[in-house]
């Protein structure tokens, strides 16, 4: 089946989806990103379930998130998750740590949706929209500076991922700055950067994904 290129907007406010929904939008598309997609979010299992995926989709039905024509059609926000499910070029997982617990934030990016998928209690996920007039590297760095205003001790660590390899990073807060580190042998100490403005975190984030600007 392929992804469907129209009704690809993003959901415009929090949308929540239960473990068997993504499991049924992510096996609807046999892509490479779409594998990815599971394994990221680690529904590998129940991707290949049927009975789940079966569940995922009549929970789907009975919402008004999908419809039944010659099969079953999707609707509403299903539409650009399943899209940025089944079409992203990169995934990152943002660890934010305050010392006494870890949020985590998957974001997912495809060429037309972007999406930041939060896990919550038994295996459900809320989504949310990326704003489309603001790009990836600097969407990350707004949940950064955020989550380190509310938590001044707090840290991050990006694990940024392709079809094809990954890289990460560590982030601190550095006096009024930022550090960053990585770990390039396990074997030895965490090579860390320090003194960073904002401007140089935003880069090496940037560096981070892939890119260069």
């Amino acid at each position: 089946m392929t992804t469907s290129i129209h009704s690809t907007e993003s959901p415009e406010t929090v949308v929540g989806f239960g473990f068997a929904e993504i499991a049924y939008l992510i096996r609807r598309f046999d892509t490479d990103a779409a594998k990815k997609s599971g394994q990221v979010l680690r529904l590998e299992a129940e991707v290949q379930s049927d009975p789940i995926c079966v569940a995922g989709g009549s929970s789907l039905l009975g919402r008004g998130f999908a419809s039944v024509d010659d099969d079953l059609e999707l609707e509403g926000p299903a539409i650009p998750t399943a899209y940025a499910l089944s079409k992203a070029y990169r995934w990152t997982e943002i660890s934010l740590v305050d010392g006494e617990k870890t949020d985590t934030v998957v974001h997912v990016e495809s060429d037309k949706v972007s999406l930041l998928m939060q896990p919550r209690t038994l295996g459900t996920w809320f989504v949310f929209a990326q704003q489309p007039d603001i790009d990836g590297a600097d969407a990350q760095l707004s949940l950064i500076e955020e989550h380190t205003r509310t938590h001044p001790e707090g840290t991050a660590f990006i694990r940024v991922k392709s079809v094809s390899g990954e890289d990460h990073l560590l982030i601190r807060p550095d006096g009024p700055g930022w550090a960053v580190a990585k770990v390039v042998d396990p074997t030895t100490d965490v090579e860390e950067t320090t003194g960073l403005d904002t401007s140089g975190l935003l880069a090496r984030i940037r560096e981070t994904r892939g890119e260069t600007r």
